[in-house]
């Protein structure tokens, strides 16, 4: 049955990639199947939170902004205390505000024009973290680590100048590829969600990787962030019951 979750978990994931130009595909399809696909060893979950993010070695930082993260997340049971958990939120952004930014295009004199503005960088990720869980006996409280890779969606400066506002896309100037490790303390409230109970996770991510290939920093800026998010579990109605009264 655990060669079959993770066969299902891969196969998740692979159509939430393909369903990342329609990113609402993937919630309705959790929608209208996690119940159905849901049994004692696997389950779905819809995947909700806010990350605050900040970067190490920016210079001229204002401050860093709030993201919405947004995706679907799987749950394999391995045994009583142990899961596996491979995510994948096809909605991460992750933004800072520099006090002084110049764009860098092939046009110097746009570039000129907003030299040194107050810009708002903002990038957009698909996050995908595996994580391996630690359940308590009174299956209250979750531990857990994953490694997690990112892929660079979008990539935008915004710069207010003088002479209004500029939108440059900044991505080629960017890694594609962001990748580190989350650390996860998760409680469940048993009774939430219908019976199916909700995951209130506290999340720690420290990135590995330069963001930045050039252009807004010669430094090692590396993201670092801290979220909050809810899972909320599909699982049919008799599971959730036998969870509650175990």
């Amino acid at each position: 049955m655990k060669i079959k979750s993770i066969f299902a978990s891969v196969i998740l994931l692979i159509g939430i990639f393909h369903a990342n130009e329609s990113r609402g595909q993937a919630a309705i399809l959790a929608l209208l199947f996690g119940d159905q696909v849901a049994s004692e060893n696997f389950n779905l979950s819809l995947e909700l939170g806010v990350a605050q993010p900040w970067f190490t070695n920016l210079d001229g930082t204002d401050r860093s902004k709030l993201g919405i993260n947004f995706g679907i997340g799987t749950n394999i049971k391995l045994s009583e205390n142990w899961f596996l958990c491979p995510n994948a939120y096809f909605l991460a952004n992750r933004g800072i505000r520099l006090n002084a930014a110049t764009p860098i295009t092939a046009v110097p004199e746009l570039n000129m024009l907003f030299a040194n503005s107050e810009t708002n960088v903002n990038l957009g990720y698909i996050d995908v973290p595996v994580f391996v869980h630690y359940q308590t006996d009174n299956k209250k409280f979750r531990f857990g680590i994953a490694p997690q890779i990112s892929f660079l969606s979008k990539a935008t400066a915004l710069y207010d100048g003088s002479e209004g506002e500029f939108e440059e896309d900044i991505k080629s100037e960017m890694s594609s590829i962001d990748y580190g490790f989350i650390g996860n303390i998760t409680y469940v409230l048993g009774k939430a969600h219908k019976g199916r109970g909700v995951h209130l996770h506290l999340r720690y991510y420290q990135g590995l990787e330069n963001i930045f290939d050039g252009g807004f920093s010669s430094e090692d800026v590396r993201t670092q962030y801290i979220s909050f998010h809810l899972s909320l579990p599909f699982i049919t109605d008799e599971l959730a019951a036998k969870n509650l009264a175990e």
